[in-house]
């Protein structure tokens, strides 16, 4: 990971720059663990580590008081590590994610019918699990190491939807299963499945593309738009369409993701603005403010804006609509590519980073309700991101 040089990651710095160079890993023994910039206290979090995360840190750099400093940087009190090879229960795993589908799901201590009862879970609630259960077994494993009978769940596939790398200027989503009109009136018409994109050459009352015409109202179109104002030629930054439920993804003035999304339904819509990525989640809960709902190790975050969020989803297959409760849902396969092309790069190891408490780049985010601004139009965009910690999240002190 390269981390740039800022005065705010100076002091860091010069601290491993001083240290012995040899490094070991270790592994995270507790449940949540701050990642501070410097070995203190007060420092400002920078990222998040959770039990089974292995990390980095540098051998015998432990300062007084308790502190192990990582690499690339920042450091975490030295109690709530492990070094050496972990038991099988602190291995990080991939969940699968199953829907309650039962009045009451009961969550027991062991995989057995009259094993201690630990809670129980109501119906619609997300769960997460950490496999995928072979075909003869009757016990689905939560993350903490309790159980849920595998007839009081539905197991969630998620959408087959991938957005297309490197796009044209102007792209066209097929929302569901439509006939092509051919350019040419004499040529045999064709089907189109539901998500397939095609470049488009001009938009009226239909969508006529190089194969032939669309009805406009059987696709979403994806257009690249200027650069906004206070956006460097070099960064990395999104926009976001609710009025046509798209994400265009730019390296500067550059194109080079498109996909559909699902926004905030009405009444729940999502937040316009220009925003800053504040925090960077490899997974975790959400739970419902207005409404009671509960999904459990929802992947791939960005928060912008507070507690809103880009992110992965597996309950639901609508993209291109707007049903969700104000963060912005991805298919499994475009917040995976989400994520690991925002800037910053999240270490290895590590379960969250934090970009602004570490003076580091964050994505810009553009979410707009309407057609995009000419150049030159655009509000002046913010220069930091929210506070260290949003109402939807657990970082723990």
């Amino acid at each position: 990971m390269s981390i740039a040089s800022t005065p705010l990651t100076a002091a860091v710095i010069l601290l491993l720059a001083a240290a012995p160079s040899s490094a070991t890993e270790a592994w995270v023994s507790t449940g949540h663990a701050n990642i501070r910039l410097l070995p203190s206290a007060s420092s400002p979090i920078i990222g998040l580590l959770e039990r089974g995360d292995r990390v980095e840190l540098l051998e015998g750099a432990a300062p007084q008081g308790g502190w192990t400093l990582l690499r690339p940087l920042g450091a975490v009190r030295s109690e709530f590590l492990v070094v050496g090879e972990p038991s099988d229960n602190l291995q990080p795993v991939e969940y699968v994610y199953g829907r309650v589908i039962v009045p009451f799901a009961t969550v027991r201590a062991q995989p057995e019918p009259d094993a201690r009862v630990v809670s129980r879970q109501v119906r619609r609630h997300i769960l997460a699990f950490k496999k995928a259960p072979e075909a003869e077994e009757s016990w689905l494993e939560r993350p903490d190491g309790t159980f849920v009978a595998r007839g009081d769940v539905k197991l969630l596939v998620g959408s087959a939807l991938h957005g297309v790398a490197d796009p044209p200027p102007r792209l066209a989503f097929v929302l569901r299963a439509v006939r092509l009109r051919p350019a040419d009136s004499n040529g045999p018409e064709s089907v189109l499945e539901r998500y397939t994109a095609v470049a488009v050459e001009s938009v009226g009352r239909d969508v006529r593309t190089a194969q032939g015409t669309l009805p406009r109202d059987a696709v979403r179109l994806a257009r690249a738009i200027p650069r906004p104002i206070g956006i460097g030629p070099e960064a990395k930054w999104i926009h976001v369409d609710t009025s046509e439920q798209v994400l265009t993804a730019y390296e500067g003035d550059r194109m080079v993701y498109a996909t559909l999304v699902s926004t905030g339904k009405p009444g729940w819509e999502t937040p316009t603005g220009h925003f800053r990525v504040w925090f960077k989640l490899r997974h975790g809960e959400m739970r419902g403010h207005r409404v009671t709902y509960l999904v459990e190790e929802v992947p791939h975050s960005l928060f912008f804006g507070g507690d809103t969020a880009l992110h992965g989803v597996t309950w639901h297959d609508r993209f291109g609509t707007a049903v969700s409760h104000g963060c912005v849902n991805l298919s499994p396969a475009d917040a995976t590519w989400l994520f690991e092309w925002a800037p910053p790069e999240l270490p290895e190891g590590w379960h969250g980073i934090l970009p602004g408490g570490a003076g580091l780049d964050s994505l810009w985010v553009i979410i707009e309700s309407a057609k995009p601004k000419p150049t030159g139009a655009s509000p002046p965009l913010p220069q930091t991101g929210p506070a260290a910690e949003g109402p939807d999240l657990r970082v723990p002190r």
